[in-house]
């Protein structure tokens, strides 16, 4: 297969990860600070005739009684919003990458982003917010034309080297980005004035770090990465792309099963994400700076499991190391659901055993999503690998549309975790089930 650029594919595959990277932290800066972000609009805007103040209105109406309950449920709905975005226009921007080229859109998706993030440097009031979240999700497309990038510079021997280098970096990304918006979190800018909705907020230094990220990455695309598809292969290059709702007309029956099992963990996975820094704050009343070192550990509970899955599937296979993924997931949630909703912020107990859960879901995540993308690949005929691939991503991203905002609605409703963890606890089984009943790849077998 040859590469329509000068430089070698291994330069190629750096640039892609580079950018995901960069993407990706850039993003995920806002994490750890949505309980504090949303409870300093609530109780600075919430007033009628503003956004936040209509909604505040009506999460009251649907039994939010507390600024908490509130920031949980706007939390999910935020979240959401974006993702669904994402899920809705991802195909879009990779479908206009197949007839435009690669490099091109990047620089459309990458600046759109630097402008979202620019607006939330001067977002004084929450519909500014709102408005960058849309901004943003409109906006995500990187992901996918970074994979579209990487298959055309990979041939179908190495096409899961080239995704595991777009995995890998949004792995990493989502490790960095949470870690560098809770540190930056503590530096705030001088006040400056407010022009209507327009002016400096306390997390101004945050969104000005994303809004630099999203800038460099524009202006390294621009400067250094080449255009990977060739003029000549963009009309043959013009087929529908696929999604998780391309599932039923899969030929290989263990493919959609497979697909739909990481549907299902990534539904919990995705719950516990969006609430797990209400959850600090309602246990241990956490600073986003506080946060910043959750999610380090996390990160690294879960790169340990990724270096330790190469060695268990060597002995157990791709299929049993994600059953026994998801059977740590369902043990952790568990443990985490037992956890008494009100703590003193001091109780090292409490919190000993909070961390051991979360790291070992954490943990579960690195064995189970290379296992589930491997299994995929294994399942798959050579000519079907890209396109299996692709709607096993798909079902990713519909699961980050469900699980926010479902969590957030039992969150809001309970009061408490417990439901939320509980629900992820139950999901466990029937993915762990339809994995159960899978069959071991042949390849496996013949190595074996």
């Amino acid at each position: 297969m040859s590469v329509p650029a000068v430089l070698p594919q291994r330069r190629i595959l750096g640039l892609i990860f580079l950018t995901v990277f960069m993407d990706i932290v850039g993003f995920s800066i806002i994490i750890p600070l949505f309980p504090h972000l949303l409870k300093h609009y609530i109780e600075n805007e919430g007033a009628v005739g503003t956004l936040i103040g209509f909604m505040s209105t009506a999460a009251e109406a649907m039994g939010g009684d507390t600024v908490f309950k509130k920031t949980v449920l706007f939390g999910g709905l935020l979240s959401t919003l974006y993702s669904l975005l994402q899920f809705v226009f991802s195909p879009i921007w990779g479908a206009l990458s197949d007839r435009l080229g690669r490099r091109r859109i990047l620089t459309i998706t990458l600046a759109g982003n630097a402008l979202s993030y620019l607006l939330w440097i001067f977002a004084a009031q929450f519909w500014v917010v709102v408005l960058t979240r849309l901004i943003s999700g409109m906006m995500a497309g990187n992901i996918a034309v970074a994979s579209a990038a990487a298959a055309d510079v990979t041939d179908e021997k190495e096409r899961t080297k080239g995704m595991a280098v777009v995995g890998i970096a949004i792995g990493l990304g989502f490790v960095f980005g949470p870690v560098i918006g809770g540190l930056a979190s503590s530096v705030q800018f001088a006040h400056g004035p407010v022009v209507g909705s327009f002016g400096l907020n306390p997390f101004s230094v945050p969104a000005a770090i994303a809004a630099v990220l999203a800038l460099l990455n524009f202006l390294l695309v621009v400067k250094f990465f080449p255009e990977t598809l060739a003029p000549d292969r963009r009309a043959s290059a013009d087929a529908k792309r696929p999604s998780v709702f391309d599932l039923a007309t899969v030929r290989s029956s263990a493919v959609r099963r497979t697909s739909f099992a990481n549907l299902v963990y990534q539904v919990a996975f995705t719950g516990m994400e969006n609430t797990i820094v209400f959850l600090t704050l309602a246990l241990f009343a956490y600073s986003p700076r506080d946060n910043a070192w959750l999610f380090l550990f996390n990160g690294a509970c879960m790169i340990f499991a990724q270096g330790l899955a190469r060695q268990l599937v060597k002995r157990l296979g791709q299929r049993k190391v994600v059953m026994l993924g998801m059977l740590i997931a369902a043990v952790a949630f568990v443990w985490v659901a037992l956890i008494p909703h009100t703590l003193a912020a001091e109780d090292s107990g409490a919190k000993t055993s909070f961390y051991l859960g979360l790291g070992l879901i954490s943990f579960a995540t690195g064995l189970i999503l290379p296992s589930v993308s491997a299994l995929v690949s294994l399942y798959s005929d050579s000519s079907e690998q890209g396109r299996n691939l692709g709607i096993l991503r798909s079902a990713g991203s519909l699961a980050r549309v469900i699980g926010p905002v479902t969590a957030a609605l039992l969150y809001f409703h309970f009061g408490s975790h417990f439901w939320v963890y509980l629900g992820g606890a139950l999901l466990m089984l029937p993915a762990f089930w339809i994995i159960r009943g899978l069959p071991d790849p042949a390849s496996e077998s013949t190595s074996a």
